[in-house]
């Protein structure tokens, strides 16, 4: 809607005229609640008043009157009635001028592109400022299209590595949940799966760890950190982080892992349903690498690491 449409609605609404569309339009003005809202800049809020402003003395003749009352002739004043259509008509602009400055030409929803990686189906995919990004199968990663310009920040869920290109200028921000990773150059990996429990594990160069906007810890390489979402509670480990990370090389490999998190990565990695009836199994942490095998010699390995039983049901495999 152009400057040119809002004047003329603004007229026809003040002098009675106005559709039921376009009234009920103006009386959402009136009901907005600016504060919620972003605020325009400065050129668009000048355009706005200019055009409100111009309908307003354009229907009560405010014009002629500032100049009469200039040139010191005596006239009568607004009588009672004419001079409430004028205060209603100020208000009417002034909550219409306010509105538009916050609702109506608010800025929109910067556009997100979302990539992923079906489950079983790694995905590699090169970023705009031509940092890498490896998608373990089910994980989504979104880049909103301003992406290099000021910073550039990704959001992600599942388990993604990235190598990230040096630009000092540029902060490179990686969302999962409420944990933010910050990085300038440096390649590693985050883990949010369940929304529960998250991992970040460094391989070269350094990265800064928040959650909630309060810093964790800065990590160097060799070094994982897990965050429990529930406990609100981080650990930090040193681990073989060439090994950990390139799973697309070196197959999958876990270091004291939860075991949920284990399954559910041999899950999407083989795209089969599993589930876990037992707590026990919940509870346990696993070490193993699992790299050229199938499904079933995983799955077997797997049992026979922790000692669990397992039964296929509906296409699902169920771990008791």
């Amino acid at each position: 809607m152009n400057i040119e449409a809002i004047r003329e609605m603004v007229d026809r609404y003040l002098q009675g005229t106005a559709t039921d569309q376009e009234k009920k339009f103006i009386e959402k003005w009136l009901q907005a609640r600016p504060e919620d809202d972003q605020p325009l800049k400065e050129e668009d809020k000048q355009a706005i008043h200019t055009a409100l402003w111009q309908s307003f003395t354009h229907r009560t003749n405010w014009q002629s009157f500032a100049t009469s009352k200039g040139a010191g002739k005596s006239r009568p004043l607004f009588n009672y009635r004419s001079w409430a259509g004028y205060a209603a008509a100020a208000i009417v602009a002034a909550s219409c001028a306010i509105w538009l400055n916050t609702t109506l030409l608010k800025k929109q929803p910067i556009p997100v592109q979302t990539i992923t990686a079906l489950k079983g189906a790694p995905k590699t995919i090169q970023l705009p400022d031509s940092s890498i990004a490896h998608l373990f199968p089910g994980a989504t990663l979104a880049v909103p299209d301003d992406f290099n310009t000021k910073e550039r920040a990704v959001t992600l869920s599942g388990k993604v590595f990235f190598e990230v290109k040096t630009d000092p200028s540029r902060p490179f921000y990686v969302q999962s949940g409420r944990l933010r990773t910050q990085v300038l150059g440096t390649s590693f990996e985050v883990t949010a799966q369940d929304g529960l429990h998250a991992a970040v594990i460094v391989r070269t160069g350094k990265v800064r760890l928040q959650y909630d906007g309060q810093q964790l810890a800065d990590l160097i390489p060799g070094k994982r950190l897990r965050f429990d979402v529930q406990q609100h509670h981080f650990t930090i480990d040193e681990v073989n982080a060439a090994m950990l990370c390139e799973w697309w090389n070196n197959g999958m490999v876990f270091n004291q892992s939860p075991f949920e998190e284990v399954v559910q990565s041999i899950s999407d990695w083989y795209n089969v349903p599993i589930t876990i009836t037992s707590i026990k199994w919940k509870q346990e942490r696993v070490t193993i690498r699992i790299k050229n095998r199938s499904f079933s010699e995983a799955l077997s390995l797997l049992s026979a690491t922790l000692g669990f039983q397992y039964k296929k049901e509906n296409n699902r495999i169920i771990i008791y």
